[in-house]
């Protein structure tokens, strides 16, 4: 078995939601897990107590083994909708 260290690099913003939400998911067998997604689109996990200031208004959320996937998943499309008006210009 391998052992994750954190904070790790779990999926992309630019994958599918549903496989991301999935593969988030998987992180909080052992765990509640914050999520957050940094500039390069990259979804990051970590123990809610260890995440980096720096990145605290990034967090997409902080799940446990219990959260129903479709609820990761829309907060991932969200994300994905704020981002999208950031590169909308008028």
């Amino acid at each position: 078995m391998r052992i994750r260290r954190y904070p790790a690099l779990i999926s992309s913003l630019l994958d599918d939601p549903a496989a991301s939400a999935l593969r988030m998911l998987q992180a909080c067998v052992r765990s509640t897990m914050s999520f957050w997604v940094d500039d390069r689109s990259g979804i990051h996990a970590g123990l809610p107590n260890q995440v980096p200031p720096a990145v605290e208004h990034l967090i997409v959320g902080t799940y446990g083994v219990g959260t129903p996937v479709a609820d990761i998943e829309e907060d991932l499309r969200e994300t994905r909708r704020e981002r999208a008006r950031s590169w909308i210009t008028d």
